[in-house]
Order: C-alpha cells, then structure tokens, then sequence
C-alpha cells in the first residue's frame, strides 16, 4: 500500500506541488483561500482549462501539438449566434461538428502533408480569429436561450463541472484502455519505430486531431455557456496559453510518449490553485502573467529532462 501511494507520487509529482501549494497558501490566506467561494472559483476555472486541453492532451502524446481549441470556440460561437434563429436550441451541435472537421482537415494537412502541427494550428486559430472578427462585425455578440446548460444544481459545485465529468472519464477511458491510445503513446515514443511495427501511424495522426477536435467541441458545448454564452472578438493570448500551462505542467512533455488527459486533470486543478493563490496576494496582473509565463518555462524544461535529442513535429 506505502509503496504503491510512493509510486503513485513518483509518477506524478506535480501532486506533492498540488498539496504544497494547498498547506502554503491556507497559511498565508486562512481566512481566504479555504473558503467555499475561493473553492468554487478553483473549481470554475479547472473546468475552463480542463475542456479547453482534454482534447489537445491526446495530440500531445504523439509529440504534436494542436493549438486550434480557441478558434473552434470563437469561430463556433459566432456561428452559434448566427444560427440560432433558424435552428433554435440546435445550432449549438456546431461546436463538435466544427470540431470534427478542424481536426479532420488539420490531421489530414499536418500528416500527409509533414506539416509542422504548431505552425498550422496556430495559422488556423488566426484564420477563424479573422474569420469570427468579420461575421460579428466586430462586436462581442451575446447569445440567449442556452442558460440551461450551467444552471445550479448543486451548491458550490459549478453544474458545468457535471457535465465536464462524462467527458473527461470518456477521454481517460480512450487513451489508457484501447488501442488507439496505446498507438498514439507508441507513436510519440518513437514514430520511426511505431511505423516498423506495423502501426499505420498516418492514419492514427489523423485520428489523433479528429478525436482532439470532436472533444473540444463537445467540451465547448458546455464552455461557451460556462464562460458567459457570449462570442468574443479579440483573441486573447492566455485563453490559449494556460490551457498549455495544464497539459505540461501535469506531467505530459511536448515531445509525447507519455502523460495524457488523466495527468492534465492534475495540471489544471494546480494551475488553478497556483493562480488563485496568487492572486488572493493582491498582485499586480502583470506580474501574475509573467509569473504564469515563468511557470510555463519551467514546466517545459523539468518536462523535458531525460528526453533531449527528440524532435516536435
């Protein structure tokens, strides 16, 4: 049991960061940190990131990198919204099916084409940047009719939460008990080698983007509604970069091979404790974003250590 509990740290060591964070800062704030309100707040934002890099986890692990959550959820929103006249409550649906086919088309590009998966879903995410920018005329446009989605059910437990639970065990269940994920660790360990055992691996990169975009548009369903049911239209840089922050800092390194959905539960959930933490210290907000910047280097370089010598494609 002792050994198990010290192999289980061993393998995820962001866990004693999580607990030390938790001692830290409830005796720095006692009378804020452990508060139902400052818990709640936690639990809010570690389902914004969690949503916004369950699906983009599973690219990881195979060593890419797949950057186009926030344009799915902009550019989807947008669409929502001009939607939802003619399709009602159903215009929502075109979250996973923008999803879908921006995975599909990335995968396909990136795979076939030998495309460098950060430079294309980053062009992407500038594209539907662009594309959101000029269909809402360049105002933020609220969208009414989808309350329902985040409505309380439980108190002090942000309904979106719930929803974000099928979600998340669907993505673990994936990567750590079929086949396609044993692929895709094999893959992000060594693509040379995966392609010599016979493991078609052109075919499991597309299937990797695919299910990352299926996921983040199903996740966006409940996102879109959690983050206010309205469509921004400036893209702002640390809705894409924290939810980067979770996928390293829990334990899954750029390169791929290991890691995953279930690590980046845990990245997410100290990120959140970690920036709220901070920010209960009545920080200045730049100085929280460069701390969050510092945060991201470190992670990637204690994420890398053991592992040099392997290139991110």
């Amino acid at each position: 049991m002792t050994r198990g509990f010290f192999r289980l740290l061993a393998a995820n060591p962001v866990v004693l960061v999580l607990v030390g964070l938790v001692v830290l800062f409830s005796l720095l704030y006692p009378q804020r940190f452990l508060t139902s309100l400052n818990l709640t707040t936690i639990l809010k934002q570690f389902v914004t990131l969690t949503l916004f890099a369950l699906g983009p986890s599973m690219v990881v692990v195979m060593g890419s990198l797949d950057l186009s959550y926030v344009g799915i959820w902009m550019l989807g929103g947008i669409l929502v919204w001009l939607l939802t006249p003619s399709l009602g409550l159903g215009a929502i649906l075109i979250f996973p099916l923008l999803g879908l086919g921006t995975g599909f088309l990335v995968g396909v590009v990136h795979a076939k084409g030998k495309i460098p998966s950060f430079i294309l879903t980053l062009c992407l995410l500038v594209v539907y940047w662009g594309l959101t920018a000029i269909l809402s005329g360049g105002y933020s446009r609220a969208v009414k009719g989808y309350e329902f989605i985040t409505a309380p059910l439980i108190p002090y437990i942000p309904t979106a939460f719930l929803w974000s639970l099928p979600l998340i065990a669907a993505s673990v269940y994936l990567m750590e008990r079929t086949k396609v994920g044993l692929y895709l660790y094999a893959i992000g360990s060594n693509e040379e080698g995966a392609q010599l055992a016979g493991i078609p691996v052109t075919r499991y990169k597309v299937i990797a983007f695919t299910l990352s975009g299926l996921f983040t548009g199903i996740g966006t369903i409940i996102l879109f509604q959690h983050l206010g049911g309205s469509v921004p239209v400036e893209l702002n840089l640390k809705n894409v970069v924290w939810p980067l922050v979770a996928i390293v800092l829990g334990g899954t390194p750029l390169v791929g091979g290991s890691g995953g959905p279930q690590r980046t539960l845990l990245g997410a959930l100290t990120f959140s404790v970690f920036y709220r933490g901070l920010y209960l210290s009545l920080l200045h907000p730049e100085i929280l974003q460069l701390l969050v910047g510092i945060l991201l280097i470190v992670s990637i370089i204690v994420s890398a250590r053991g592992i040099r010598g392997v290139e991110i494609t």
